[in-house]
């Protein structure tokens, strides 16, 4: 049966109250018959979505301001009835796309395939009196198969959270096509965990000080900074094989460090994040061209539910977005051929959380006049100096079963061309087959450097068309 907190429209953590304003953009390629039928899968997609949106309320809502609130800037969730949560555009006409399924799948689905404006129904970051659906489909029907983009916004859920939407989804779309049965239902936990942290416990001061991977800025700012809402970034997709990323966990190892350290490991995700940010940093500033000594700001997002007390349960929904933001000398840096120092100065930033990082993140927010003032520290030079890198790796998409008519299996996940967003890189989710894939941001000038740097390519294959 399922659980009654599943039919309430949740009321948000402090997490959310101050989260990222911002849509999360997600690109999976379906492959269908040559002769499908757009209407009909589409029929399947819209209903099956209605029938996610009865089982998960926040799926069919919108963020409106939260008039009540204490805090200005909060939003809050609101159910609609007069927008389209999905809607279809057909690109099978010759030239309406540049690209059958076959050509982007040969090449492995390269982002560049991918251009956002086209085929997302929304741009990361909205603009003044825009609406703010939860979620935003677009169906893209090009030659032989579909490309379904998916905007959902931050403010609601996380990596963990969208893949308890995704699942619900194709779950339905199986029972449009005839599947019958007991449903799979969401455990109640995931709903009712939320009501541990509504409030801040009053154990921690939560001071600005405390958590240096956000700022409290003085003034509440206008809108997003020109650099971040710039369509001159790009995203590039590498591909790691399971003995790349053994070379490189192995390479980055504190005992290849030009500093001793109490660190005896670092983890697999510490050696992607300084790949990720060495590349981003070397493609961006060339050792030559540099000038002076500019320290870089690193935001890795985290996963705040396994840092809470009382604990919650691991998939508990909504946003749960924290970071830690290690810092730098970008001259330092790059001056070796090496992954060793970036890797460990993420691992003393990592492994600094506790248990209790919601809960003194959560007081912080809750302190603060507007929640507009918090940014994560990252954010006031990207793409430039700093970077942001989140992770996908928890959206366990491939082995979700969408049914026969549309194509079983989303083949791959992907941003649009433009990268996640700019100045941020990311983790893809495990390949069903082995291996690992990222996706790494920088400017459209400095692209040609990333896919030269030999210390990128030592680790890591390029996806290009």
């Amino acid at each position: 049966m399922a659980s009654e907190y599943a039919s309430k429209i949740p009321s948000l953590i402090p997490l959310e109250k101050a989260g990222p304003k911002g849509y999360i953009r997600f690109v999976f390629p379906i492959e269908l018959s040559d002769s499908y039928d757009a209407d009909e899968v589409f029929r399947i997609l819209k209903q099956g979505l209605e029938g996610a949106k009865e089982r998960i309320p926040t799926l069919a809502c919108e963020g409106v301001p939260d008039t009540e609130a204490k805090q200005a800037g909060v939003l809050k969730l609101q159910k609609y009835d007069d927008y389209d949560t999905i809607t279809k555009k057909d690109l099978k006409a010759p030239g309406a796309f540049p690209y059958t399924f076959a050509d982007i799948k040969a090449k492995d689905f390269p982002v560049e395939a991918f251009p956002g404006d086209l085929l997302c129904h929304r741009f990361t970051w909205p603009t003044p009196g825009e609406r703010l659906p939860v979620a935003d489909c677009q169906a893209n029907f090009i030659p032989g198969g579909l490309l379904l983009t998916c905007c959902f916004f931050h403010v609601f859920g996380d990596a963990k959270s969208y893949y308890t939407w995704l699942e619900t989804w194709a779950e339905e779309c199986r029972r449009v096509q005839g599947e019958t049965g007991p449903r799979n239902e969401i455990p109640e936990v995931f709903f009712t965990d939320r009501e541990k942290h509504m409030k801040p416990s009053g154990r921690h001061e939560g001071k600005p000080e405390h958590h240096p991977e956000v700022l409290v800025l003085p003034f509440t700012p206008e809108g997003s900074p020109p650099k971040m809402i710039s369509r001159e970034h790009v995203g590039q997709v590498f591909r790691l094989n399971a003995e790349q990323l053994a070379t490189l966990k192995a390479d980055a190892a504190p005992a290849n460090a030009s500093e001793s350290s109490d660190h005896t490991y670092v983890s697999t995700n510490d050696a992607l994040s300084a790949l990720m940010w060495r590349s981003v940093m070397a493609a961006q500033f060339p050792l030559e061209e540099l000038e002076g000594d500019p320290t870089s700001v690193f935001n890795i997002a985290v996963d705040g539910r396994p840092r809470t007390d009382p604990p919650v349960h691991p998939r508990t929904l909504g946003n749960w977005l924290g970071w830690v933001a290690p810092q730098m000398s970008i001259r330092k840096m790059l001056s070796r051929e090496s992954v060793a120092d970036p890797a460990l100065v993420v691992r003393q930033a990592v492994s600094k959380l506790s248990d209790q990082y919601v809960d003194s993140l959560s007081t912080l927010f809750e302190s603060v006049v507007d929640v507009n003032r918090v940014v994560a520290t990252a954010f006031i030079d990207v793409p430039g100096n700093n970077c942001v890198q989140t992770s996908w790796i928890n959206l366990g998409v491939y082995g979700l079963d969408w049914g026969n008519t549309l194509g079983g299996k989303i083949l791959a996940v992907r941003s649009p061309d433009v990268g996640v967003i700019n100045g941020g890189s990311l983790v893809l989710p495990a390949l069903p087959g082995g291996g690992i894939e990222l996706i790494i941001g920088v400017e459209s000038k400095c692209l040609p450097r990333l896919l030269k740097d030999p210390l990128l390519a030592k680790y890591a294959t390029a996806v290009t068309l």
